[in-house]
């Protein structure tokens, strides 16, 4: 079987979107099941089939078109699997797929979820009935990530199969924590006000010790300078940290010295920062927005709403244990992941999928 995945952007600037799809691809190719990437944005040492360079906000080129209708050729695609849904890739993707006599499946990625229609929502709903709805409820199936997710697609598409798989992560060993250099809360992600990081500046200045730090971690843009003032405002600038992107060992290497992770997010569904810090053996506090279990609160983590009052209690909460705690729920919430949103127990799910798809 033969698996195409169009996507329009495959950079680490992406977020989370891009750690899914890349394991998913190397998943996939591991399973006997050959999958090839097609994107408009790429990191320079990515290896993908192709990319397709273009500067305007739809990501317009004709070159879409003659390069999906190419591979489709050439390698004789059996699906594709479409992730995103505001741009032309998707669109033509999804055009080409129907004209082809192709199955296709779309994976939203939470674009779809309510918080962000309140954000430029008359283009989108008039993008959405006029292009999006008609093409794209001819899927296959539309893959949800969370149950909440799930409930709000089946509104949007309601004679189209939903299907649920959340977010996966591959399993780590566990390892105990020690505080080497220093004690610090950490935030990985893009720096956006969907991510709700001005909460956690201002529920972190609620903790009146100077012994542990807060690092914020993510590509420098132009919201820092709303945060900057912020945290000068509250006089912690000297507890405060932005990481800028990190990547690799070093994003590794900070995962696993944070005492606690934080990501207060108004939207998400589940966020791939959320299980790598828990897959490190990192306490995580999210929010119930982010579409994880319930559970998570009762094995090592704690589900908030995101505003100030919640996540000043739940910090208090953690911040103040001391280490041996930690670890006991560090270690909790590694397992509960491990159980739940490993590749190991849930590959399964997207080889079903695509096969069933396919029929």
């Amino acid at each position: 079987m033969k698996i195409l995945h169009i996507l329009e952007n495959f950079s680490t600037t992406s977020g989370g979107i891009r750690t899914v799809v890349k394991s998913l691809d190397e998943k996939l190719n591991k399973n006997g099941i050959e999958s090839f990437i097609v994107s408009a944005n790429c990191d320079r040492e990515d290896v993908i089939y192709a990319t397709v360079k273009t500067t305007n906000s739809w990501l317009f080129s004709s070159d879409w078109k003659k390069i999906i209708h190419n591979i489709i050729n050439d390698k004789e695609i059996d699906l594709i699997h479409i992730h995103g849904v505001w741009m032309y890739p998707q669109y033509i993707a999804a055009k080409l797929a129907v004209k082809s006599k192709i199955p296709f499946i779309v994976t939203p990625h939470g674009m779809y979820e309510p918080w962000l229609w309140t954000q430029g929502r008359f283009k989108k709903k008039t993008y959405f009935n006029i292009l999006s709805r008609p093409i794209f409820k001819k899927a296959s199936a539309i893959h949800a990530i969370t149950e909440g997710e799930h409930q709000n697609l089946k509104k949007l598409f309601p004679s189209t199969q939903i299907r649920l798989i959340p977010n996966l992560i591959d399993s780590k060993a566990y390892e105990d924590y020690s505080i080497i250099d220093e004690k610090y809360i950490l935030f990985v992600g893009r720096i956006d006000e969907k991510k709700g990081i001005d909460i956690l500046i201002k529920a972190f200045a609620n903790l009146k010790s100077n012994k542990i730090k807060l690092k914020i971690a993510g590509k420098i843009n132009d919201y820092k300078l709303e945060l900057d003032k912020l945290i000068e405002s509250l006089g912690i600038v000297d507890r405060v940290e932005f990481l800028g992107l990190i990547k690799g060992g070093v994003k590794e290497h900070t995962y696993r010295n944070a005492f606690l992770f934080v990501a207060p997010s108004h939207s998400e569904v589940i966020g791939m920062v959320n299980l790598e810090a828990a897959i490190y053996g990192v306490p995580v506090i999210t929010t119930y927005q982010t579409g994880l279990k319930n559970e998570w609160s009762v094995n090592g983590g704690h589900l908030i709403n995101p505003n100030e009052e919640e996540l000043i209690k739940a910090l208090k909460n953690f911040v103040y244990i001391d280490i041996e705690q930690r670890n006991v729920r560090g270690k909790l919430l590694h397992d509960f992941v491990n159980i739940e949103y490993s590749w190991e127990n849930k590959i399964g799910d997207w080889v079903k999928l695509y096969k069933e798809s396919h029929l």
